[in-house]
Order: structure tokens, then C-alpha cells, then sequence
């Protein structure tokens, strides 16, 4: 899936140091795999960033909205602000690779 792959790369932007593209890999790792599980349920898929985590939430997935949520705050300072910090990088990539395993064992079981 698309999604692994992206997470694959920000573990490897992570390792060498390129935090900003680890973090901006890892938010959309997470959201490619909500909008794979909202597409399976046949549901509306936001193009807004907070409305995508509002309907992740609304299915009861409360720790994967957060995380979507923090991932893209991040993401906006990677790519637009002062840059994100390398243990701030670690901790977004990690929590990414949480909501992703959650994200796609539901997916994978529909």
C-alpha cells in the first residue's frame, strides 16, 4: 500500500537527518491510509485536513484523529515555517507508524 511506502521513506528521511521531509512523509503515510479506509466504507472524502481527522474521529478512531492532527501541524511547520526539530521527527514518525498499523488492520479486514 501507498501508505507503507510513505512511512517507509520518513523512517529513511529520519535516519539521515532530513527531519522536515520525515515528518511531511510520515502525515501523509497517515492520511492516504484514512482516506483508504473512508473510501472502503464508502464514505465522503474531506479534502480538508481537519475536516479528514473529524470524520477519522467520528468513526471512533479518537487516537488516530489526534495523531492526524498533530502530524499535520508539524507537517505545516516542515514545509512552510522554521523547520521541525529531530526529536519532534522522531516522535511524529512514531506516533505516524502507530495510527498506521491501526488504520490498516481495519482496513485490511474489511
Amino acid at each position: 500500500m501507498r501508505s507503507r511506502e510513505l512511512l517507509i521513506q520518513a523512517i529513511k528521511d529520519l535516519e539521515v537527518g532530513c527531519y522536515d521531509k520525515a515528518v511531511s512523509a510520515a502525515y501523509f503515510a497517515v492520511r492516504r491510509a484514512a482516506e483508504d479506509l473512508l473510501r472502503r466504507l464508502g464514505e465522503y472524502i474531506p479534502r480538508r485536513d481537519d475536516k479528514l481527522a473529524n470524520a477519522i474521529e467520528n468513526k471512533g478512531l479518537v487516537e488516530v484523529a489526534n495523531i492526524l492532527r498533530m502530524l499535520y501541524s508539524y507537517r505545516k511547520d516542515a514545509d512552510y515555517g522554521e523547520g521541525v526539530a529531530g526529536e519532534i521527527a522522531m516522535r511524529c514518525v512514531r506516533d505516524a507508524e502507530k495510527a498506521l498499523n491501526i488504520l490498516l488492520r481495519i482496513v485490511e479486514g474489511i
